[in-house]
C-alpha cells in the first residue's frame, strides 16, 4: 500500500487541496506546516519571510534546532515495511471516515 493509503491524502482532493511531502508549503497568501519538527520549520520559514534569512538562522543556532531522531521512520519513503504496514492498519478506519468526509468514498 501506498502513503496515501495511510495518511488520507486521496481525501484531500475532495476538499480541494492538493497533497505535498513538503514540510511548509506556501498557497497565495497562505502559509502551512505539517509533522511536529515541521511545526519548527515552519516558525523558522516565518521568522525568514518577515524578517531575513539571517536573522532565522540566528534563531535556530540560538535554539540550538538540530534535530538527529532516533529512527529513520519519518516517511513512507524510509519507514521499514513492518513500520509501513503496521501504521495503514492502525489508521484503516480513520482513513475511510475522511475518504467518506471528502465524498470519495461510501459510508
Amino acid at each position: 500500500m501506498s502513503g496515501a493509503d495511510w495518511s488520507c491524502r486521496d481525501a484531500l482532493a475532495g476538499f480541494g487541496a492538493i497533497p505535498t511531502n513538503a514540510r511548509v508549503v506556501r498557497d497565495r497568501n497562505r502559509i502551512t506546516g505539517a509533522g511536529v519538527t515541521a511545526g519548527l520549520d515552519f516558525g523558522l520559514a516565518m521568522v525568514a519571510e518577515l524578517r531575513d534569512r539571517t536573522y532565522a538562522e540566528c534563531t535556530q543556532l540560538m535554539s540550538e534546532y538540530d534535530p538527529h531522531p532516533p529512527f529513520n521512520a519519518g516517511s513512507m519513503k524510509t519507514a521499514p515495511p513492518e513500520v509501513k504496514k503496521a501504521m495503514i492498519k492502525l489508521v484503516a478506519e480513520f482513513s475511510h471516515q475522511a475518504q467518506v468526509l471528502s465524498g470519495i468514498a461510501k459510508a
